[in-house]
């Protein structure tokens, strides 16, 4: 992916994302954080839907990196095309030597039967509380 991108992610992300989707701060981060850190974030594209994924390390366990989606998205009726970016992305955390890949969502898609045909397992207890 690159900045060539930018376009179309937009407009694929405001059909999945909420009205609270800020794209002037994602457009930012993508430029700016994720094209300049190859090491740490992996963006893949194919032809209808795209990954970032991320890696991350918690200061507890420097030596146990994951890897986390941070944004995955398709367009309507090409999801087999996300699960390729997701494979991509689970090949990329083997290859960064992660211990764990994580996939969740902010959107209303329930990535369950996907996550499972992956082979990943769904971890318990999780909470959030919204403000």
């Amino acid at each position: 992916m690159g900045e060539e991108d930018l376009d179309w992610v937009y407009d694929l992300c405001k059909k999945r994302y909420t009205v609270h989707y800020d794209w002037v701060t994602c457009e930012g981060w993508f430029k700016n954080v994720v094209l300049k850190q190859p090491v740490l974030f992996h963006p893949v594209r194919m032809p209808n839907a795209f990954c970032i994924s991320m890696l991350s390390i918690a200061p507890w366990t420097p030596a146990e990196a994951e890897c986390n989606v941070v944004l995955v998205c398709a367009e309507d009726g090409f999801m087999w095309e996300a699960m390729k970016c997701l494979r991509d992305s689970i090949e990329w955390g083997r290859l960064r030597k992660c211990v764990v890949w994580r996939l969740s969502s902010d959107t209303d898609v329930d990535f369950k039967g996907i996550a499972h045909r992956l082979g990943a397992e769904e971890i318990a207890p999780r909470y959030c509380l919204r403000y």
